[in-house]
């Protein structure tokens, strides 16, 4: 079975992207917390692995393969 990676990443002009393994298109957002906030919630959705790539320090990897989120209509 192969993981799905989802990919929190600085850009040049210091934005942040996410992207889907397998998906072309990708999202780019303006802080770090958007992104990853928005990351989460993709590799939840995708039963995947969500890297985050920091800036000089260690990269840092959530499993959500396994992850639920609660719905709206349960609250």
């Amino acid at each position: 079975m192969t993981t799905i990676t989802v990919q929190v990443r600085l850009t040049d002009d210091a934005r942040w992207t996410v992207k889907v393994d397998g998906v072309e298109q990708y999202t780019t957002y303006p802080t770090r917390n958007a992104a990853i906030a928005a990351g989460v919630r993709m590799a939840m959705e995708n039963d995947a692995l969500l890297m985050i790539h920091g800036v000089g320090s260690k990269d840092s990897e959530l499993d959500c393969r396994s992850c639920t989120m609660a719905s709206s209509e349960s609250r």
